[in-house]
């Protein structure tokens, strides 16, 4: 069984490589290898949970590049130093609605509510990974639950072609909550 299409894995690389920069562009010599260890799992990690939870429910999930996202997460690497904001937001969950099989696709029915669990899942591993590797000491731990922490943020940024946008119209109350969740894991690690 193939998980990933090519164009896929295509997206996946780009977006790794892209947050991976944006991450240690101020210090590329001493975080480039950690960052880029550290973005993949996560990202593999966040990409693994959308799809068996979209297979679940009788879907298909996949992850799509948004390259105004990594246009936008360039430009605020390069302006970092002045503004002190930076745009981690390079792709998004596709969910289609249908499946293949041996004999076939067959369509599921989706609501509003499949669409938000299934992102959710992929934003739930983030945040996992930024409260649980809080609780550790040393770098490596840091930057793991920093990163974790902003690409949690960033996923839940309301807009309609990312996750957070899929949340947002789902359950409000959900949203507000994980987004806070979110900003505390990125304040409590700052």
């Amino acid at each position: 069984m193939k998980y990933f299409t090519n164009i896929e894995l295509r997206d996946l690389a780009i977006s790794i490589i892209a947050v991976t920069f944006i991450f240690s562009f101020q210090d590329f010599r001493s975080l480039f290898a950690i960052s880029l260890g550290i973005i993949t799992f996560s990202f593999l990690l966040r990409v693994f949970a959308n799809k068996f939870s979209a297979k679940k429910l009788g879907c298909m999930a996949t992850y799509k590049l948004w390259p105004s996202g990594v246009a936008l997460g360039i430009i605020s690497m390069i302006l970092e130093p002045i503004t002190k904001i930076l745009f981690v937001a390079t792709g998004r969950t596709e969910i289609m609605p249908y499946s293949f099989g041996r004999w076939g696709f067959k369509i599921a029915k989706l609501k509003e509510k499949h669409i938000g669990l299934i992102t959710l899942s992929g934003i739930t591993v983030h945040l996992f990974l930024a409260i649980f590797f809080k609780f550790f000491q040393g770098d490596f731990f840091y930057y793991f639950s920093f990163y974790n922490a902003m690409l949690a943020f960033f996923n839940l940024l309301p807009a309609p072609q990312l996750d957070g946008g899929k949340i947002f119209a789902w359950n409000l109350g959900l949203w507000i909550l994980l987004t806070f969740l979110a900003l505390f894991s990125i304040f409590v690690t700052f």
